[in-house]
């Protein structure tokens, strides 16, 4: 939480029971500054956020960046022109607009005073690994406000989960719309887990680093009988039906055009199998 008045920002942990755990040593929260706005990012693709922290409220400062140290603390950059041109800041935020994998920044400036011009950062980027996934709703929203995004790898020898959740950015901060992950020394994702705010969730497996991914979400079935399929997806959508009695083995049965939101179709042979699973392709 950024304070503009100089008194200190704040840091809480959150433990993970509904609970948090106020930070009362480090350099976050030791600095004082006139803080207007702030944004966590990856920036050197290491697999822990980092934070950076506009100021400016009661007159031109410098913005901080801070480093996280993957063991709960974090360290203050001091070089680099992010850190040392000044300004009255009062917005930021992280986005990757040259898509090559790695975090640039972007700073809003002149919030009080004179007018400013504002600011943006090419990240010049290091060998770290990297993965960036783009969420395109069906049942759920088009932009996948909402989701949650995680992934699963093992970087420098250890096992880790990380989530990133698509919300365009608060507060004074903004976001991209995609989900950013620094992967470090990992090749190789071992799970991609999103879960949609309609509740469905898919996942990926041995997925490769250092590409960009669009994931779409799967329609919304329901079997309301013995034979019968519902599909709700967004209108206009074309779906392939399949149909299986293994889950290894299928059947393409037909293609269908979702034109009012809500489509129901009926399988005219599942009388005939003991078993009979269904699942859609989107065309």
């Amino acid at each position: 939480m950024t304070n503009p008045n100089s008194g200190g920002n704040r840091l809480y942990r959150n433990k993970g029971d509904g609970t948090f755990e106020k930070i009362t040593a480090g350099v976050i929260v030791a600095d004082r500054k006139g803080s207007t706005g702030c944004a966590w990012g990856d920036y050197d693709n290491d697999g822990f956020l980092d934070l950076f922290v506009v100021n400016g409220f009661a007159g031109p400062e410098d913005n901080l960046l801070y480093h996280n140290n993957g063991d709960g603390t974090f360290s203050k950059t001091t070089t680099g022109s992010p850190v040392n041109d000044g300004g009255n800041s009062f917005g930021v935020g992280w986005g990757d607009y040259d898509n090559d994998g790695f975090l640039d920044l972007f700073a809003a400036n002149g919030a009080r005073g004179p007018a400013q011009s504002n600011s943006l950062y090419r990240n010049n980027g290091n060998g770290n690994n990297w993965v960036k996934v783009r969420c395109v709703g069906t049942g759920s929203n088009r932009t996948g406000f909402g989701t949650k995004v995680r992934v699963q790898a093992t970087i420098g020898g250890q096992s880790r989960w990380q989530m990133r959740q698509i919300d365009g950015g608060d507060g004074t901060s903004g976001g991209s719309l995609e989900a950013d992950f620094g992967l470090g020394d990992a090749t190789i994702i071992d799970t991609l887990r999103i879960e949609w705010p309609s509740g469905i969730v898919q996942e990926l497996h041995g997925v490769a680093a250092k590409q960009s991914l669009t994931v779409t979400e799967s329609a919304r079935l329901q079997a309301p009988g013995a034979g019968v399929l519902r599909i709700q997806s967004w209108k206009g959508m074309a779906f392939e039906v399949q149909a299986s009695t293994d889950l290894d083995e299928w059947s393409p049965l037909t293609t269908v055009t979702n034109l009012t939101g809500t489509l129901q179709f009926t399988d005219p042979d599942a009388a005939n199998d003991a078993r009979r699973f269904y699942r859609t392709v989107l065309r």
